[in-house]
C-alpha cells in the first residue's frame, strides 16, 4: 500500500494546538481530577437533585478517595445497573455488585502495565481525551457517567488486568475477564478481548460496534469512531492475526482493519475505508480497499480528530500500490 511518492515541502506538520498532543503524562498520586470531578459532581446535585443519589453511590462515594477508585466505583455501578443488578445486594444472577465492584477497585490498584501505562494513569488520560477533544464534553463528569466509549474501555482495562493475573498463575485464561468483556459489550456496545493491549488517552467517540480483536494493540493518543473493527484472519490458535496501531491515529466511522498490518503512528484513516495493506507514518488512506491518498499535515491525528480529512497534503502517485503480495 506504499505509495511511490515523496512528502512535499508544503507539508510540515502542523504546529497549532489543534493539532498538539493532548495525551501529556498524569502523576496519580495528583489529586487535583479527583477534586475537580467530585467538585462538578457537587454542582449537579444541588442544581439537579434527582441525580443526588446516583451521584453518592459512584463518584461521591466515601470510598471513592482517588480520581481511579471513583472511575472504578462509578463504572463498576453502570456496568452492574445494566445487567439487571439491584442497587445493594446481590440483585444480578450473575456477579454480586459489591463483588464486582471490589474486582473493580483493586485492578485499579494494580501496579501491571497494558502498553506501558499502569492503569491510573491510562484512566485518567482517557477521560481527559474526551474533555480535549470532544466538543460536546465540557466536565470530567460527562465521560465517567454516560459515555459508553469510556466505560468499555474502563472494562477492558480492569478485564486486562485480571487477564494478566491469570496468566501469572499459570492459567490458560481469565473467565471473570471473558464475564466482564461480555457484559460490556451488552451493555454499551463495544467489544475488546482482555488480550488486546490500549495505549493511554483513547477516544472511542459514540463508540457503537466498536470491535477490538485478541492480538490487536493500540497506541497512545488514538481516537476511533463507532461502528470500528480491528479484526483478525484466519482461524489458527495462538496466531497473531490483528492490526497493530500507533500512536496518535485517527480512524474514521465504518472502517475495518483486518489481518497482523499495521498502521503507522500519526496515520488517518477515513470513514467506511477497508484497509487489508499496512498504512505507514503520517500517512492518510481511504476507500474500499483503502488506498494512501496523502500526508496527514497534522502530527497528532487522533488529537485533532479531522474527520472530514481537510488537513491532508495529497500526495505524487497516490493510490498507486506497489508490486508484491498482500502479507
Amino acid at each position: 500500500m506504499e505509495p511511490h511518492m515523496k512528502r512535499s515541502s508544503t507539508s510540515s506538520l502542523s504546529s497549532s494546538s489543534s493539532s498538539s498532543n493532548d495525551s501529556t503524562n498524569y502523576n496519580s498520586s495528583d489529586d487535583s481530577l479527583l477534586l475537580r470531578l467530585q467538585k462538578e459532581a457537587q454542582e449537579i446535585s444541588t442544581s439537579e437533585p434527582a441525580l443526588s443519589c446516583m451521584l453518592h453511590r459512584t463518584v461521591l462515594h466515601p470510598d471513592a478517595t482517588t480520581f481511579e477508585k471513583a472511575v472504578a466505583i462509578a463504572v463498576s455501578h453502570r456496568l452492574s445497573v445494566s445487567v439487571g443488578s439491584t442497587g445493594g445486594g446481590c440483585g444480578s444472577p450473575d456477579l454480586c455488585p459489591n463483588v464486582l465492584q471490589d474486582i473493580f477497585l483493586s485492578a485499579v490498584q494494580s501496579k501491571h502495565k497494558e502498553a506501558g501505562h499502569v492503569i491510573a494513569t491510562a484512566l485518567a488520560q482517557d477521560a481527559l481525551a474526551y474533555v480535549r477533544r470532544d466538543p460536546a464534553c465540557d466536565t470530567l463528569l460527562e465521560p465517567i457517567l454516560f459515555f459508553k466509549g469510556y466505560a468499555a474501555v474502563v472494562c477492558h482495562r480492569v478485564a486486562h488486568v485480571q487477564w494478566h493475573l491469570s496468566k501469572t498463575e499459570n492459567k490458560r485464561k481469565s473467565f471473570v475477564s471473558l464475564w466482564i468483556q461480555s457484559q460490556a459489550s451488552s451493555a454499551f456496545g463495544v467489544d475488546i478481548h482482555p488480550a488486546a493491549a490500549i495505549g493511554c488517552g483513547l477516544m472511542l467517540d459514540h463508540a457503537t460496534g466498536i470491535v477490538v480483536g485478541e492480538t490487536a494493540s493500540i497506541g497512545d493518543g488514538c481516537t476511533l469512531l463507532h461502528g470500528v473493527t480491528l479484526g483478525g484472519t484466519g482461524k489458527d490458535k495462538g496466531r497473531d492475526r490483528h492490526p497493530k496501531v500507533g500512536h496518535h491515529v485517527l480512524i474514521g466511522a465504518g472502517t475495518q482493519v483486518l489481518g497482523n498490518i499495521s498502521v503507522g503512528d500519526g496515520a488517518k484513516i477515513g470513514a467506511g475505508s477497508v484497509v487489508l495493506r499496512p498504512v505507514p507514518h503520517g500517512t492518510t488512506a481511504v476507500g474500499v480497499p483503502a488506498r494512501i491518498v496523502g500526508w496527514a499535515k497534522e502530527k497528532y491525528p487522533g488529537s485533532s480528530v479531522d474527520v472530514r480529512l481537510l488537513d491532508v497534503v495529497s500526495a505524487v502517485g497516490a493510490g498507486d500500490e506497489e508490486d508484491g503480495n498482500d502479507d
